[in-house]
């Protein structure tokens, strides 16, 4: 028989330890997430495929996934221009006379300072040739400004002020200006020498081929439109003053680039764009896709396909259209 105290003790040891683990066993529970409120996250969406059968596939053309050039260019709206900007002929000529009159005011003065009071010269006099002559420079500043302003640069202004005559090119049988206004936000890209083609609706069948010979320094405040000229290869003379044109000016070398036809692109509700991939011609996955330039009824794929993937590239409308149908009876 064990001493009554010792008993008491022993009991009260083991109430304790009961205690102590049924307090561990809830500080575990407690640590984790409750039941109640935790769950498994939100589920990808499911991928959605179709299995087709053989009169269904008949509608579709799949290809490999392919490359395509990609010519970076911006289009513009003009007009077949005249040889030389009227404009541009008439600030020439101001340019012309301005110089003119300088040197002939220079030389008035020079005369003046020359003679003196001595000859009979009034101060009067003098500080009116030195009026004229400020006056004439000024005009000639005014001159070469109006001119920059219309795409000349300084070497082709002294070339003017230094023999007298036109920098503007003779006519030329072959050859045709056209006028087009860039928009603001393409104007950074367009610089003298980039290739052009031109179409006008005269003749829609035929594309004339030239370079940018002149981009003008200033914006047009109204329009917020760039202008600039190209001169276009004309062989058969059909370019007329006048006639509406539209321009497609390369601004940068062309891009190697995944493509796939427009016609196997889908826009979904939600404005995104998906194609159809298979790997087996009868199974048929939805294909997210980031999309690029658009060309000769191509887009560019910036992401969402691999080259020589096996994709829809007519009737991917068809499948979207079969995969919302409701299930048949």
């Amino acid at each position: 028989m064990l001493n009554p105290v010792v008993r008491i003790l022993l009991i009260g040891a083991a109430i304790g330890l009961a205690l102590l683990a049924s307090g561990c066993r809830q500080s575990a529970g407690s640590s984790g997430a409750d039941p109640a409120t935790s769950g498994p996250g939100p589920a990808a969406p499911a991928t959605k495929a179709l299995d087709l059968s053989p009169e269904q596939r008949s509608a579709l053309k799949i290809e490999p996934v392919g490359t395509f050039s990609f010519v970076l260019e911006s289009e513009a709206v003009g007009a077949v221009s005249f040889d030389e900007d009227p404009a541009v002929t008439q600030a020439e000529s101001t340019l012309i006379s301005a110089a003119a009159n300088l040197e002939m005011n220079r030389k008035e003065l020079l005369r003046v300072q020359s003679l003196g009071e001595a000859n009979g010269i009034a101060p009067k006099e003098l500080e009116g040739a030195i009026a004229a002559r400020q006056t004439a420079a000024a005009a000639l500043k005014a001159a070469r400004d109006a001119l920059r302003a219309l795409g000349k640069t300084d070497a082709q202004l002294d070339r003017i002020v230094a023999t007298g005559q036109f920098d503007s090119p003779g006519p030329d049988a072959h050859v045709a200006w056209v006028v087009a206004n860039v928009p603001e936000t393409d104007s950074p890209r367009v610089h003298t020498g980039q290739r052009v083609s031109v179409r006008v609706s005269a003749y829609s069948d035929r594309q004339y081929i030239g370079r940018v010979a002149k981009v003008y320094s200033t914006i047009d405040p109204n329009t917020h439109r760039l202008t600039m000229r190209a001169r276009v290869e004309d062989p058969q003379g059909d370019l007329r003053p006048g006639m509406l044109a539209t321009i497609l000016i390369r601004t940068a070398d062309p891009v190697e680039s995944l493509a796939v036809p427009t016609t196997g692109v889908v826009r979904e509700s939600d404005g995104s764009m998906i194609t159809w991939v298979t790997t087996d011609r009868r199974h048929f996955t939805e294909r997210s896709l980031t999309l690029g330039l658009e060309r000769e009824d191509r887009y560019q794929v910036l992401s969402g396909l691999k080259a020589n993937e096996l994709a829809v590239t007519e009737g991917g409308v068809f499948l979207s259209n079969l995969l919302e149908a409701p299930p048949s009876d």
